[in-house]
């Protein structure tokens, strides 16, 4: 049975993607690159410093830049709305939750979101799709992968819960995104509790 859900952060629980797409453009067009909403959407979710390297050689001043101005603009950030609520049901019922992100601990300070444990690009030596970060806060919760869910926005998240042997699941917030890796589709966070009630019912069955 499914005994935790582990979210991706960016765009996934916080409503942050139309923010850090912004915050790349800019960080890339300071160093003159200029980039297309379109060729940055996919990437969120890697590692800051492995996207900066795809389109410069001064990665890690775009880096530094992209994170300057997303902390400039964290007023304009919230959770989605039914977040709060989503990760206290599903402790009721005895489910670990927990984050695991590409963004780093120093950010994660900033939110001071109530949610643990997390996992950032600051704990592992490699970030999604490396699996590393999954199997390090599994290891955390004491949970194995075959009874874990991992929901993300993104490739990078799906990727590695795929290779685990996890449920990897694709929320959509509103889109017509389809992946390949992904096991399950959910259009916003509190449709998680449906899944994983199917997923139970789904594994006393067989």
């Amino acid at each position: 049975m499914i005994q935790a859900v582990i979210f991706d952060l960016d765009g996934t629980i916080l409503n942050s993607l139309e923010l850090r797409i912004e915050a790349w453009k800019h960080a890339f067009s300071v160093y003159g690159v200029n980039l297309s909403d379109d060729t940055l959407r996919p990437l969120i979710g890697l590692p800051g410093i492995a996207i900066a390297k795809m389109f410069s050689e001064k990665a890690l001043e775009i880096d530094i830049e992209e994170e300057r101005y997303f902390r400039s603009h964290l007023n304009e950030l919230k959770l989605f709305d039914d977040v709060n609520e989503t990760f206290s049901t599903l402790g009721s019922k005895g489910i670990k939750t927990g984050i695991v992100t590409s963004s780093k601990k120093a950010f994660m300070k900033i939110l001071n979101l109530p949610y643990k444990p997390v996992i950032t690009i600051d704990d592992v030596g490699f970030g999604k799709p490396d699996p590393e970060p999954y199997l390090k806060i599994l290891e955390i919760m004491k949970v194995k992968p075959e009874n874990a869910a991992f929901v993300g926005d993104a490739e990078s998240d799906l990727i590695p819960a795929r290779e685990i042997k996890s449920v990897s699941v694709l929320i959509r917030h509103g889109s017509n995104k389809a992946s390949e890796n992904a096991d399950y589709y959910i259009d916003n966070v509190s449709e998680i509790l449906k899944l994983v009630s199917k997923l139970e019912k789904l594994r006393k069955d067989s």
